[in-house]
């Protein structure tokens, strides 16, 4: 391959991928304000670029030697330390003051290769310059690999396996200075592969972007934004068409809701909101279909479960919610729920299930709330709405 790569076309290319990786960088920047790390990545990408300009510049005469390598060395230097600090904000998407700090690092080196003169030296600079994008890089990639937002991006790890892949060729840049004619490979073809690593990085970093937007618009159209449990968009979706012989649909009302929001007023109401569904998700499996349908009510659906099942289920819900202590601006808030339950017979529609659902928990209410009552035809008799509504 090395005959049909000069190194001057070469490090034509690798100035190009830099800018066009920058310019889109800079792009989903704009487009998306809210992400972080993608300008300091652009940044890195620029310096770069400008280093590389700055090196080619020199060795065609057009700049004293000491000018240009110092002027090339220190970019390169302060633009890994930039290149950290994108990855670091990329990755958890938080925005650090601390993360200046890493700047102390290139300027600490470059005062030594002033102080020292090492950076006149072409291996010793070429070496600390290869290092610095070796310790930056793998810096990177742990910090990529910690996921401690929890998103769970699959984009990570390609872009993690590009940073790697960069690393090992930078490594084999400085071997093939230190020893030239040893390797199997060229500098020019070593620059050529780092060409293909910088296309990867820009692509993966802007497809992790992609997945974190995505995920950011899944949770807004599947979690409810108070209570942070799923909405009733999401519980729905769930649910089968027709339920199967079995199924149980519990629905879940606070109790005197309405009485909680007199009182105490909206702020204590939407803290009971928020006690309640961690109480009822913290009892549930992470598994259960389990939604917040809208105001004070719940939802839950129960395959493949029997009467005493489904009822056993409802009843350590409401002991759990009962026995929970919901403390608002120093005031003690108690806290009740019904619940309705009703369990598919052969045939039975979803909305049937639904409405017979409800029906058993205008029951519960009817018969004194804090109690579980499962749909019973035989025995249903249902209490006039207004009286419900009128003591909810």
């Amino acid at each position: 391959m090395s005959r049909f790569l000069d190194l001057a076309t070469v490090l034509l290319l690798h100035k190009s991928s830099l800018l066009i990786g920058a310019a889109g960088f800079l792009y989903v920047r704009w487009q998306s304000g809210r992400c972080q790390g993608l300008a300091f990545m652009a940044a890195t990408f620029i310096l770069l670029a400008l280093g590389s300009t700055i090196a080619g510049l020199g060795e065609q005469s057009a700049l004293p030697y000491a000018i240009w390598t110092l002027g090339s060395f220190a970019l390169g230097m302060v633009a890994y330390a930039l290149f950290w600090i994108g990855a670091r904000r990329l990755a958890d998407n938080r925005e650090r003051s601390s993360d200046w700090l890493i700047l102390i690092i290139p300027a600490l080196v470059t005062v030594i290769a002033v102080r020292t003169g090492f950076y006149l030296d072409n291996l010793s600079r070429a070496t600390v310059f290869q290092m610095g994008a070796i310790v930056s890089m793998g810096a990177a990639t742990v910090v990529l690999l910690r996921d401690n937002t929890g998103e769970r991006l699959l984009a990570r790890y390609p872009l993690a396996a590009t940073l790697t892949m960069s690393s090992l060729l930078c490594l084999l840049v400085i071997l093939c200075l230190a020893a030239p004619g040893v390797l199997p490979v060229t500098a020019a073809e070593i620059f050529f592969l780092q060409i293909l690593c910088q296309f990867g990085i820009a692509l993966f970093v802007l497809v992790f972007v992609k997945e974190r937007a995505e995920a950011r618009l899944k949770t807004l159209v599947e979690i409810d934004t108070l209570t942070k449990v799923h909405n009733r968009h999401w519980f729905f979706s769930q649910l089968p068409d027709t339920p199967a012989e079995g199924d149980a649909f519990v629905i879940i009302d606070i109790d005197h809701f309405k009485r909680v929001n007199d009182t105490h007023g909206h702020a204590a109401g939407d803290a009971v909101l928020v006690a309640v569904a961690e109480c009822l998700r913290g009892a549930l499996s992470k598994t259960a279909i389990f939604a917040r349908l809208g105001g004070e009510e719940f939802a839950l659906y129960v395959p493949a479960a029997s009467k005493a099942d489904a009822s056993a289920i409802a009843e350590s819900l409401r002991a759990a919610v009962e026995g929970q202590r919901i403390e608002h601006q120093q005031v003690s808030i108690p806290v009740t729920i019904s619940l309705g339950i009703s369990v598919a017979a052969r045939n039975s529609s979803l909305t049937d299930l639904m409405s017979t659902a409800d029906l058993a928990l205008y029951r519960a209410k009817g018969h004194g709330r804090n109690r579980a009552e499962q749909y019973q035809p035989e025995a249903e008799t249902c209490p006039e709405p207004q009286a419900i509504e009128h003591a909810a």
